[in-house]
């Protein structure tokens, strides 16, 4: 899968709910259409996807600290959503450095909070997409990231138990806690399975969840991955507490 196609999955649905990302009819369009496999200028799918302010800065800074060129790399995007060694690289006076100053851009965070946020981060954070829900926030101002919304927002993996009237049963550990975020126990719930954007599943698979929908199978090295920088981030969370 390209990275830019990953990069357009894993940000569909906050991006559909207004969460992030340009607002426009065009854009919503496109980046379905996109993904449905409908011919589409990639350049103007990358320009799309470039506002996209978090998550688009996270790739920039994982390329750079790896001297990759292109942001869209698929190994890339899916250091920031999934998790892998190039998030090994990035040194923490760059995070910070990029959050103090790509999230003061005009409509994003005012500058003395980005500013306190990037001076806040614990000297053991990594640039996962996890870091951001739990740790930095949203920097839109569309969405609150708190309580059960935080569940929905990171990206979680669960396997698939069974399927009902468009939806398919998974197991996966939630988050839980108020003071000290964890893992929990096992349970099963329905997610929203989009067909056309994964159109084989079966019993037993594994795959990525973000906003309760359904976004890709997984590899087993996709969910150790996932886990372990998902722990990281957590382990980070505890200590600022």
């Amino acid at each position: 899968m390209s990275g830019v196609k990953l990069a357009a999955l894993y940000g569909i649905w906050p991006f559909r709910l207004g969460f992030c990302g340009p607002q426009g009819k065009r854009a919503k369009i496109a980046l379905l259409k996109y993904l449905q496999g409908k011919e589409f200028n990639e350049k103007e799918i990358k320009e799309i996807l470039k506002r996209f302010e978090s998550a688009f800065s996270y790739c920039c800074l994982i390329a750079k600290s790896n001297n990759i060129k292109d942001p869209f790399t698929e190994k890339v995007v899916k250091a920031y959503w999934v998790g892998n060694d190039l998030l090994e690289k990035v040194k923490i006076h760059d995070l910070k450095r990029m959050i103090a100053e790509d999230f003061s851009k005009p409509g994003l965070l005012p500058k003395e909070i980005a500013f306190k946020k990037a001076q806040k981060i614990p000297e053991k954070s990594i640039p996962h997409h996890s870091f951001h829900v739990l740790i930095v926030g949203s920097i839109t101002g569309r969405v609150l990231l708190k309580g059960k919304l935080l569940d929905l927002c990171r990206i979680s993996w669960g396997k698939v138990k069974s399927f009902k009237k468009g939806k398919v049963i998974i197991e996966y550990q939630p988050l839980i806690g108020t003071k000290k975020l964890e893992l929990g126990k096992p349970i099963k719930k329905a997610i929203i399975w989009d067909k056309t954007l994964v159109s084989k599943l079966k019993i037993g698979d594994f795959v990525s969840i973000h906003w309760n929908h359904l976004v890709q199978k997984l590899s087993r090295e996709d969910i150790d991955n996932l886990e372990k920088y998902t722990k990281i981030t957590l382990r980070v969370l505890a200590k600022m507490k």
